[in-house]
């Protein structure tokens, strides 16, 4: 028997069919590239998406680093150097290839941007090598307030080293960094306390001494400001005065007149027609007068710029090193207890605050350039040294240990307190100031050795920046 043939039509038919199936092949590949594509389209773009995301936490990191060095003359630098630190190893082979910031006139917010190429894994293979990521942050300095006082060294052997001058432009940095380029601050107060071997509180403030009650030759003509330290452990307390207690009051500062000779103050002569005096303090090697030595009138706190610089500009150096009693008249100026006491902007802004108010910080910066000091022939704060004020009458050693572990007592109460202490050594005072320093500082990382007037000015700077408050605003 034959085998049936097929028809033209049916033979037709099943070539069509086997044809069908042959072009399905190719449009199954087809769809496979396609799906491959978006699978490596979708990877590519989750690693951009991770890569930005990295790359954001480092904008906001160099952002706050940045921020709390305004005393930075490159923000974008700076700002490139910390988005480096905190991208490490080029995360996802991720590449940062632009870092901009930039700080508003006031320097109060700081815009960041970056930019990153990524390299692509499965899209190069279409062409697209790599992606481009972009992030941007901004960080604000926080209007929380500030009362800070600088208790600045003001003794003799900063005029021998040709220092004031360094001193004032470190001091004249640190308040351009609090203020910026405002006059007028928010919350923000800064005070001045010279030192030397005593502290001059202003005659303007004679009601906190003993010359309402008590008449001295010559005196209150010639009373320049300074008074001496209380007894009975009150030289070491921000305890305020009390008119007519012979304890809390403070009694003037008087440096007797002598015989001419060495180290003389022979100021007051007695003659047929009177008393007449010579004051001269126009000397710092060997200045005349009941306030021989007596530096230049602290500063209250004060909102106002050119209060500060104002005072900072008039400062002189002269006499012997009580450091201890310039730590104690910056603590007296941010304590509380002191409220309505002082003049000016402090009172009108009922300075100072309370410790512990909310949004207030308060700090206390002390720069020395040598040891404390006293000397068996020497008027200071604490009378002479025969007056045994000290616990010696006669042995100089003693009387600057009692010095040294006064200066202790009074910084750990103020740290107590609440007051950030940071504490300068300038031109390498000796390792037992250094030593005394570091212990008084609320921290290490609060403790300067400044060699050289190059590094005090990069100390006050870092304590600008340090001072100032930031938050990541958006």
């Amino acid at each position: 028997m034959s085998t049936p043939r097929l028809s033209p039509r049916c033979s037709l038919l099943a070539r069509f069919r086997r044809s069908e199936k042959g072009a399905v092949a190719p449009l199954i590949g087809i769809v496979m590239l396609v799906l491959i594509g978006c699978m490596g389209f979708a990877i590519d773009v989750g690693r951009s998406v991770l890569v930005r995301a990295r790359l954001v936490d480092a904008l906001d990191a160099a952002g706050l680093a940045v921020g709390a060095r305004l005393s930075t003359t490159d923000y974008s630098a700076d700002a490139l150097k910390f988005v480096n630190a905190n991208f490490k190893g080029g995360y996802a082979g991720a590449t940062v290839t632009s870092v901009t910031a930039t700080a508003n006139s006031t320097k109060s917010v700081i815009s960041l941007s970056a930019t990153a190429t990524v390299p692509t894994i499965f899209m190069k293979l279409f062409g697209q090598k790599s992606v481009t990521v972009n992030a941007a942050s901004e960080v604000t300095r926080s209007t929380t307030g500030l009362e800070v006082v600088m208790v600045l060294d003001n003794t003799y052997s900063m005029e021998l080293s040709n220092s004031m001058p360094g001193l004032k432009s470190a001091a004249n940095s640190l308040v351009n960094i609090l203020f910026g380029d405002s006059t007028t601050a928010k919350n923000l107060y800064v005070g001045l306390v010279p030192f030397s071997l005593a502290v001059n509180i202003g005659v303007s403030r004679k009601a906190w001494t003993d010359l309402n009650t008590v008449s001295r030759t010559g005196y209150p003509t010639y009373w320049t400001g300074c008074v001496e330290e209380r007894l009975n452990g009150l030289d070491q307390t921000d305890d305020p005065p009390v008119a007519g207690s012979s304890t809390k009051i403070f009694r003037a500062f008087y440096a007797p007149d002598s015989w001419p000779g060495i180290n003389d103050n022979n100021w007051m002569t007695a003659g047929w027609f009177g008393t007449t005096y010579s004051i001269n303090y126009s000397n710092p090697v060997d200045p005349q007068g009941p306030g021989r030595y007596c530096p230049q009138e602290l500063t209250p706190m004060t909102n106002v710029k050119s209060k500060v610089t104002s005072g900072i500009s008039k400062m002189t150096a002269q006499g012997g090193t009580h450091i201890n009693v310039g730590a104690v008249w910056g603590w007296r100026m941010l304590s509380p207890k002191w409220r309505g006491y002082w003049d000016g902007d402090m009172a009108a802004n009922s300075l100072p605050l309370d410790y512990g108010t909310k949004n207030m910080s308060k700090a206390m910066i002390l720069m020395t350039d040598g040891e404390n000091t006293m000397y068996n022939d020497t008027y200071t704060a604490f009378g002479k040294l025969s007056d045994n004020r000290l616990g010696t009458t006669n042995d100089v050693t003693v009387a600057i240990n009692t010095l040294n572990t006064r200066l202790k007592t009074i910084c750990n109460s103020a740290k107590s307190a609440g007051i950030i202490v940071y504490t300068v050594a300038y031109d390498n005072p000796g390792v037992a100031t250094k030593s005394l320093l570091q212990s008084c500082a609320t921290s290490v990382a609060y403790y300067f050795d400044a060699g050289n007037q190059t590094a005090l000015d990069t100390a006050f700077r870092t304590i600008g920046d340090s001072l100032s408050n930031l938050r990541v605003s958006k």
